[in-house]
């Protein structure tokens, strides 16, 4: 009885430290195209020592895609996910290309000419984007034939829709080429890469159909906003221009750029080269055609990374609300790309709302999804319900979620906090690559982790909401749970205070003060305080509160926070912004500074000064002291000595800073009184400069320091 009864107490404890990974590449992992399905693959539940003892399925929305796969492709047999990358013979003109991302209903392509007669159009140009070489495009300069054809069709554009952007530096079009021909020879080895089999081509030769006068030109996605089909253009977004029948020289839509124009062209087959641009949309027409033409195939060339790739896994549905915990990924990074990673979370399988416009203005009609989809294309919209969805999170730091290589990973040292709120019960991840033509980033695995909440809800709320640029200021951080039956609790509460807390004051549960057997860590960038075990109905909107001193040194700093059973599995819950606390009114948790937009080099300080470098051991080196504030990526940080002449003597610091606050010895620059050969300077007045490069300019801080002996 004993035993069984030690061997159950085990199980339950070891269940009660358990927690959640869902794991997309790697090893063990689910395959990085598992998430882009119906079926998004499983989850495992780890103990306490992180070993899996379960793995569960996890679900999603099996009525309609909920993900997005935008060009990326899976290298090294599965080992890494990267943005896909144009090969030099890839025809992106052919079907299996140019439909990778499908857009309208015309299968990529399309024409500038009348909407009304679309789908006859779409039959005559089809064939010159078919990949077949022995299958053209003709038409007949005569208007009294191909009576389907709206009259002069022949001097539209034939388009061809790629979905997104790609690098294009080669357009190449032809008639069809017969082996009859008695120079195929010579025209098939003129062609460059990729080349023609002749196997491939018929006996009958239509060479002299190619066409003498053309322009060719693209449209960037980017830029350019135009639907994907002619009955979708509206004021805003306006579909192709048609190109005029009524006079010669006709302009074409100013939003396609002109990429090579020629009225006496000879070649039969067309080769057009030019500096890699970006286009979504390549379009060809003829210029004044005066005899019949064809165009067997016209194919589109390019070489580099695409310069955008999302990836969107499906609505992942784990069965019951979880707490979110960390995120970390494998991944190779360089300057010459960058990747954002970003989640949401939310309460329902679909994150979207359907609308279209009424007969109110402002006021549009809500559908559901099946009617959404019969709707009108052209004004139909859909927006993020945001009663039970998040908004996207802020991007990930690349470096807080790398996974450490050295660490043990079933301990989850490594990982960045996960910032969409919980517990939900649906989760999405989203990686979007950009990247240059030469270099991109790539990711091996990515990794979730997650667990049962500690509690229903936490809502939290810092107060007040307006701090000091130059001074510490004391806050109040409140906290306020709901338990529901099961949840475990938690013991202690983590704040993020970006630079490290002068002082902590008090932490009151439900107005009373915790006394010393409850400790607080300050650590540099958050203070952790522990709490006595809170869980259950007898805990459930109890204010937890913690006052502190904290110098805020960024405008709109988020005080983050989080709460988490010390003895548990590690997953800490995030709290929510909200009405925690009656007494104040900000139900949020970030605050404000004042004199945004001033100069980002405050509380500059020289100590001692003047100072004496004579070596007694007192006062032999000045420190510059300073705050920096509202500096949040890298930035150029230089200390310049000069003399009076203005001749600099010493460079003192040249290094990459953010905000944060340079008056602690490991992190204020010295000088020692010598120059840039180490030669002792003479007593005097020295002017010294601090230079902070910004975007706009160079912002600086002047002033003079004396050295004596």
């Amino acid at each position: 009885m004993a035993l069984w009864l030690g061997v159950l107490l085990a199980a339950i404890a070891s269940q009660a430290s358990a927690f959640n990974v869902y794991k997309i590449g790697g090893e063990a992992g689910n395959p990085w195209q598992t998430a882009l399905s119906f079926e998004p693959g499983t989850y495992s539940v780890l103990d306490g020592e992180g070993s899996a003892v379960e793995t569960r399925p996890v679900g999603s929305n099996v009525v309609y895609p909920t993900w997005e796969d935008t060009l990326n492709e899976i290298v090294e047999d599965g080992a890494w996910m990267r943005p896909f990358f144009v090969p030099p013979d890839l025809n992106l003109a052919h079907p299996d290309a140019r439909t990778r991302i499908a857009r309208g209903i015309s299968n990529n392509i399309t024409t500038s000419g009348s909407c009304s007669n679309i789908s006859t159009q779409l039959v005559q140009v089809a064939p010159m984007f078919d990949g077949d070489p022995n299958t053209a495009a003709f038409f007949n300069v005569s208007t009294n034939e191909n009576s389907g054809i709206q009259s002069r069709l022949y001097v539209q554009d034939s388009i061809v829709e790629l979905g997104v952007n790609y690098p294009i530096n080669r357009i190449r079009f032809y008639p069809r080429l017969g082996t009859e021909n008695p120079k195929i020879d010579q025209l098939l080895e003129a062609m460059g890469e990729p080349r023609l089999a002749k196997e491939r081509l018929g006996e009958e030769d239509f060479t002299e159909n190619f066409l003498p006068w053309y322009e060719v030109s693209g449209a960037n996605g980017t830029r350019n906003r135009i639907p994907s089909h002619c009955y979708l253009g509206t004021s805003e977004n306006r579909w192709f221009s048609r190109v005029s029948t009524s006079r010669v020289d006709a302009p074409n839509d100013v939003r396609l750029v002109s990429l090579s124009e020629e009225t006496e062209n000879l070649d039969v087959i067309v080769d057009i080269r030019f500096p890699t641009q970006q286009f979504q949309w390549v379009a060809v027409r003829p210029l004044n055609p005066i005899e019949n033409w064809e165009i067997a195939e016209f194919e589109i060339f390019g070489q580099g990374f695409v310069e955008r790739a999302v990836y969107t896994t499906a609505v992942l549905d784990f069965g019951e609300p979880m707490a979110w915990g960390k995120i970390r990924w494998n991944g190779e990074f360089n300057e010459g790309s960058n990747v954002i990673i970003r989640t949401r979370s939310g309460h329902d399988p679909d994150p979207n709302l359907y609308w279209v416009p009424s007969n109110i203005e402002n006021e549009p009609t809500q559908l559901d999804r099946v009617e959404w989809e019969r709707g009108d294309q052209s004004v139909r919209f859909t927006t993020l319900d945001e009663e039970k969805w998040s908004f996207w999170s802020a991007p990930y730091a690349l470096d807080a979620g790398q996974h450490d290589l050295g660490a043990d990973p079933a301990v989850w040292v490594d990982g960045t906090p996960i910032l969409s709120p919980g517990p939900s019960r649906y989760l999405q991840v989203q990686v979007i690559f950009l990247s240059s033509l030469t270099q991109a980033a790539r990711l091996s695995e990515l990794e979730i982790q997650f667990a049962p909440p500690s509690a229903q809800a936490i809502v939290g709320e810092i107060w007040p909401q307006d701090a000091s640029r130059i001074e510490a200021t004391t806050f109040t951080y409140s906290v306020r749970p709901t338990f529901a039956a099961g949840d475990a609790g938690f013991d202690r509460l983590e704040i993020f205070t970006l630079t490290r807390a002068e002082a902590v004051h008090e932490v009151r549960v439900d107005g009373v003060a915790l006394g010393a057997d409850f400790a607080v860590e300050i650590l540099d960038d958050r203070i952790v305080a522990a709490l006595p075990q809170l869980e259950g109905a007898d805990d459930t909107f109890k204010l937890i509160e913690v006052e502190f001193d904290v110098h805020v040194v960024r405008y709109g700093t988020q005080f983050q926070g989080w709460v988490f059973d010390s003895e548990g599995d590690g997953v800490k819950q995030l709290i929510d912004p909200g009405d925690a606390n009656v007494d104040f009114p900000g139900n949020s948790l970030g605050v404000r500074t004042d004199e945004l937009g001033s100069n980002p080099l405050v509380q500059v300080k020289i100590a001692p000064n003047p100072f004496t470098p004579n070596g007694d051991g007192i006062n032999d080196r000045a420190e510059f002291r300073f705050q920096l504030h509202d500096v949040s990526v890298g930035r150029e940080l230089t200390i310049d000595i000069y003399d009076l002449a203005g001749v600099r003597v010493r460079r003192l610091q040249q290094q990459q800073v953010i905000r944060g606050l340079f008056d602690e010895s490991t992190v204020v620059p010295e000088w020692d009184g010598r120059d840039d050969g180490g030669q002792q300077l003479p007593p005097g007045h020295y002017i010294y400069r601090i230079s902070l490069d910004t975007d706009e300019e160079t912002k600086n801080r002047l002033g003079t320091i004396s050295l004596a002996y």
